[in-house]
């Protein structure tokens, strides 16, 4: 008796479960390599509007920086107070 064949001998089912025969062929590895990428690039297809607008956003923010910084270079030491190197950084 073999795994393909049903304990009766009369009809023959193929095993639905069993793996496939060791001198079956296998596919390509382009089909391979396809079937591999293909939740990778569902994802950034998916995510592409997201990663668009975050691009857009950091783009717009670097020039209206930059813009900000040539017109009052100053800017930034007046809003935000950094210590001095005075060492008080280190002492709480």
């Amino acid at each position: 008796m073999t795994a393909d064949r049903s304990p009766s001998g009369r009809t023959v089912h193929p095993d639905p479960y069993a793996n496939p025969h060791p001198s079956d062929p296998l596919p390509s590895p382009g089909a391979l390599v396809a079937f591999a990428a293909l939740p990778v690039l569902t994802v950034a297809a998916l995510s592409f509007p997201t990663a668009a607008a975050v691009a857009l956003a950091t783009l717009c923010g670097a020039v209206a920086g930059a813009a900000l910084h040539r017109r009052y270079p100053r800017a930034v030491d007046r809003t935000v107070r950094l210590p001095d190197d005075d060492g008080a950084v280190g002492k709480a």
